[in-house]
């Protein structure tokens, strides 16, 4: 039987943004145990980019995404990665240019900081666009690895914090 699984993306990095006022950029940090830092990316710095590893290599930057449904890696890096296609699964998934098919794929760990899941079901997209642009990203850390922590976000030390 094949399995259906729909995901909803959240393309908060492709959405015009205006800045208001002047960014102030934090103090170098040192951040505290659960603490891992991050940096604001993008036009407007919308982009929150934290660094991930995935399947204990990396780290990588990802988008700190709380529109995506599914952790998902940049199609270079599921093949550098080699990650797999879960038998039986097809997906179809939803960002800013439509509805369309998505590849699947199995991710054994994910990883910020001290912050870990395993056993994912992920998926595969195309990020060369945001590459192009400027924005170094290999993936979106979706709600299915944030769901399971509480992440408290320090603006002003561009810090973020994963309690269970």
């Amino acid at each position: 039987m094949v399995r259906y699984v729909a995901l909803l993306l959240a393309a908060a990095f492709s959405s015009a943004c205006i800045q208001v006022g002047q960014s102030t950029e934090p103090a170098t940090v040192d951040p505290a145990p659960g603490e891992v830092a991050f940096e604001l990316a993008g036009p407007g710095e919308a982009v929150l980019v934290v660094q991930v590893s995935v399947n204990d290599q990396g780290p990588y930057p990802f988008v700190l995404d709380t529109g995506a449904t599914l952790t998902c890696v940049d199609e270079s890096l599921a093949n550098e990665l080699d990650l797999s296609e879960p038998p039986g699964t097809m997906a179809v998934g939803g960002g800013v240019r439509g509805l369309g098919p998505m590849r699947v794929v199995s991710i054994d760990s994910v990883a910020v900081g001290e912050a870990r899941a395993t056993d994912l079901l992920g998926c595969a997209v195309d990020l060369s666009a945001m590459q192009k642009a400027g924005l170094d990203l290999r993936g979106l850390l979706g709600l299915n690895f944030l769901k399971a922590y509480r992440v408290t976000l320090d603006f002003d030390r561009r810090t973020a914090r994963f309690e269970p």
